[in-house]
């Protein structure tokens, strides 16, 4: 998977899904949209969704496994276009977590 180019119309939500117990806490939806971050928000931003190609796949949540949920949505030549990304809980890098508990828009790689 290729990390789309990204510009200022783009979107990021992060949710928390699967496990057996019902926690709506725990699965609150975290909404950034890169309009309202500078530049160098912005690339903090893609870097934590690039750190996580790698290592997402379509096979998480069986059982009451959680994972992260990456929505990106942004506009592609004259489109919209979206990728979403899972990833199991316990490979979520902590930039993610953060991103997703507390909203810590990570320092862009230097």
């Amino acid at each position: 998977m290729k990390m789309p180019a990204l510009g200022p119309e783009t979107s990021l939500r992060i949710s928390r899904q699967g496990g057996l117990v019902a926690a709506p806490a725990l699965a609150r939806p975290r909404q950034i949209e890169f309009a309202d971050c500078d530049p160098a928000q912005r690339r903090g931003l893609c870097s934590v969704v690039e750190r996580c190609l790698p290592i997402a796949s379509k096979d998480v949540g069986r059982g009451d496994q959680r994972f992260f949920k990456v929505e990106l949505h942004y506009r592609r030549e004259d489109s919209d276009a979206e990728m979403i990304l899972q990833i199991a809980e316990e490979r979520a890098p902590q930039e993610l977590l953060r991103l997703w508990q507390d909203g810590a828009i990570p320092d862009p790689p230097g």
